[in-house]
């Protein structure tokens, strides 16, 4: 059992970042505690709970290759694009947190209470700025969006709607001047038609990690490996990537030479959003190389 923690702006482990934005008017708020918050640089990774199965594999890709940089995942511990984001985390090994949109006691969604445990379990935190009875309701997620944004370095949306709170947490984001990353969506698709928009008001879009670290000012870190792992009906020391079925069909296509968009598209037999997000999961594997004019081929790896 983790017991609860009253932070104070005056606690030693109060986020800085918030306490500066505190003001005689408007002090910042006292938080509530479970578990241990990270001293590893904060991101904030959002987006819709009814997430595509491209935008889940894109951000479990996305925060591994975080995690391997040293960088802590915060997020709202919703469905959709919040649970793939501290599920990666925990995969990593990573610490991450969940800012609550309720009070401690009040976990939301219910479904999800396993995945706290889990977080606590691995050495996160779970973070409120409520009572530990405190409702989870719409006017508390906002100010939630807002903790987030203001306890984070940078904030990424994976993907939105045009109403949603990822949005919200996007507009505290810009609004603080903290680092605002989108990852673009094609314009025909409404599941990311908040990222468009986002992207029309000034953030800057990312489609791999590597983006984030230049955003950052940061160098990327050497190549991760932690989703290649020994097969036994392979050789010895050969090695084999953990990949889903739609990566795995696209891999079946590609060569050395570069195939297009839309050949992989016919072949694979899927919509090309999906498609697209699992060739971003591919590059940033580095098993697929992006080529000229919208085409893809094997990497070197």
């Amino acid at each position: 059992m983790h017991p609860t923690i009253a932070l104070t702006p005056a606690s030693a482990d109060y986020p800085p970042s918030l306490r500066e934005l505190g003001s005689p008017d408007r002090p910042a708020p006292t938080l509530r505690l479970r578990g241990v918050l990270p001293r590893s640089p904060a991101i904030a990774i959002v987006g819709r709970r009814e997430a595509t199965e491209s935008a889940r594999s894109f951000t479990r890709a996305l925060v591994l290759d975080l995690a391997a940089a040293g960088y802590a995942i915060w997020s709202g511990g919703a469905l959709g694009i919040d649970a793939s984001a501290h599920e990666a985390a925990l995969e990593a090994g990573a610490p991450t947190v969940v800012v609550t949109g309720g009070g401690l006691d009040r976990p939301y969604p219910p479904e999800h209470v396993p995945l706290f445990d889990r977080v606590l379990a691995h050495g996160g935190a779970l973070l409120s700025h409520l009572s530990d009875t405190a409702p989870p309701t719409a006017p508390n997620f906002i100010a939630r969006n807002r903790i987030l944004a203001a306890v984070t370095i940078a904030t990424i949306v994976v993907e939105a709607g045009l109403k949603s709170g990822a949005r919200s947490t996007a507009a505290a984001a810009r609004k603080l001047g903290r680092p605002l990353l989108v990852v673009p969506h094609a314009p025909w698709s409404e599941t990311g038609a908040g990222c468009a928009a986002e992207l029309a008001c000034g953030a800057r879009a990312i489609t791999r990690a590597a983006d984030v670290f230049e955003a950052l000012g940061k160098k990327p870190p050497p190549a991760r490996k932690a989703l290649r792992r020994p097969d036994p009906a392979r050789a010895p020391g050969s090695v084999q990537l953990s990949l889903d079925p739609l990566e795995q069909a696209i891999l079946r296509v590609l060569g050395n030479r570069p195939v297009h968009l839309d050949v992989i598209c016919e072949t694979v037999g899927r919509p090309l959003p999906a498609v697209v997000g699992a060739l971003l999961t591919l590059t940033l594997q580095a098993v697929v190389v992006e080529g000229p004019a919208g085409s893809f081929r094997r990497g070197q790896r």
